[in-house]
């Protein structure tokens, strides 16, 4: 019997508004002449279980039709674990080769350009709460029967999947920092090493993707659902932001303070986290999980190592000193989230925001999908940032996804409707 020969495949990875990347298998020899690669725009219009919401850029009117699609190479990497594929992040391109504005990489990247030209780096690092169950219909069981937090008999018990993970985003050049268990039925964290804000975000948007793709060949569903059980915590995207300049860290001062231009950042995460709210949190189910005694904030607020603020600084030292932002869901797309923290931060600098006095009332955020697109969509100053374009293709997803639950709501009669009346009216 003739020995086929194994064809080399690529993984196209490309970013999307909900599930962070969607792609094509394809063979990489195509993948090496770019002009012969298109993907259809209906990308940007897909829910997270693939209802289709019509953009100016794509819908039935003009036939939802193809882009080219430019693999960026500088992210192909080899998967070792499947034999003869390599991957690759592509992006969306124009007749003239520029990047479609819809796209939230490209808007990413139009950002740390803003910054690039006020000599600024941004650089981030992203940490993920997450849950793993058993695989198998509704309702799934949670992995372990424990729900300690740092516990080191669920570590245990997680070992093999955690070690396999780590090692798996090494092999691609990505490194996880620390895997724990947080408290929930079977409820983990990971923390990222800090990188350039779109290496970041491409290293993130990997790492979410390739542990669901672990847990499915290990018979386990992992799941980045912001409140899956409303009695528990609900799973954030955390995301820690500092700034360099010539490749030093000038987010702390040589006294511990902030420095001038963290300042002015800090100021723009807090005045424009409310129009950004939408970004970091997406979904109808996002907003389930905020609830200040669980650490998630509803309001704009900084403090020094305060996990009960939107913003929690950390400075003790100049080389590593920075803020985190805890408002974000694990539900949100990293370069949701990025954008998002990028573009409030660089409204600050741009127009050289002030931290609230102490004794001002902070400012207070959306509570619900509804609120936080009408916050998005009266911004007066995020269309400048990240482009008509891609907020107006993006507010109109969340527009959709809200109408549709709001639809549900009318028309489905709940159990508690059906206890509290039927038996007694």
């Amino acid at each position: 019997m003739a020995v086929l020969e194994p064809v080399a495949m690529t993984q196209l990875e490309v970013p999307d508004y909900d599930l962070g990347i969607r792609g094509k298998l394809v063979r990489t020899s195509k993948t090496l002449n770019p002009t012969s690669l298109a993907f259809c725009t209906i990308l940007y219009g897909l829910s997270i279980v693939d209802d289709v919401t019509d953009t100016p850029v794509s819908n039935a009117g003009n036939g939802y039709p193809d882009a080219l699609l430019r693999p960026d190479e500088s992210t192909r990497v080899a998967l070792p674990w499947r034999p003869g594929t390599d991957a690759v992040i592509a992006d969306l391109v124009g007749a003239d080769g520029a990047p479609v504005e819809m796209s939230p990489r490209a808007c990413l990247r139009a950002l740390v350009q803003h910054y690039a030209d006020l000599d600024l780096e941004p650089v981030l690092g992203f940490e993920y709460e997450f849950w793993v169950f058993e695989d198998g219909p509704p309702p799934r069981r949670p992995l372990g029967a424990t729900e300690n937090a740092y516990s080191l008999t669920r570590v245990a018990q997680s070992h093999a999947l955690a070690t396999e993970f780590i090692n798996r985003m090494n092999a691609v050049g990505v490194e996880i920092e620390m895997f724990h268990t947080e408290l929930g039925p079977g409820f983990f964290e990971f923390t990222m090493a800090p990188a350039p804000a779109c290496q970041a975000a491409d290293a993130a948007v990997r790492a979410r993707q390739y542990l669901r793709d672990l847990c499915a060949e290990r018979g386990l569903h992992a799941s980045f659902m912001a409140k899956p059980f409303g009695d528990k915590s609900g799973a954030g995207g955390h995301v820690h932001s500092s700034l360099n300049r010539g490749g030093r860290n000038i987010f702390s001062d040589a006294s511990g303070q902030l420095s001038a231009e963290a300042t002015k950042y800090l100021a723009g995460l807090l005045a424009g986290m409310a129009d950004t709210t939408a970004m970091l949190n997406p979904n109808i189910n996002s907003y389930k999980r905020i609830d200040p005694d669980m650490f998630t904030p509803v309001t704009a607020t900084f403090g020094h190592d305060d996990r009960g603020a939107a913003c929690r600084l950390i400075l003790n030292d100049m080389r590593s000193a920075r803020v985190e932002h805890r408002r974000p869901g694990a539900d949100a797309s990293p370069y949701l989230a990025a954008s998002a923290l990028l573009a409030a931060g660089l409204h600050g600098l741009r127009e050289d925001l002030a931290l609230p006095a102490g004794d001002d009332d902070p400012v207070g955020l959306p509570g619900n999908l509804t609120s936080a697109i009408e916050a998005f969509e009266n911004s007066p100053w995020l269309p400048d940032l990240l482009g008509k374009a891609f907020c107006d293709s993006f507010a109109a997803t969340r527009r959709a996804e809200a109408h549709r639950y709001a639809e549900w709501l009318r028309t489905t009669i709940t159990s508690w409707e059906l206890t509290r009346h039927l038996e007694h009216q």
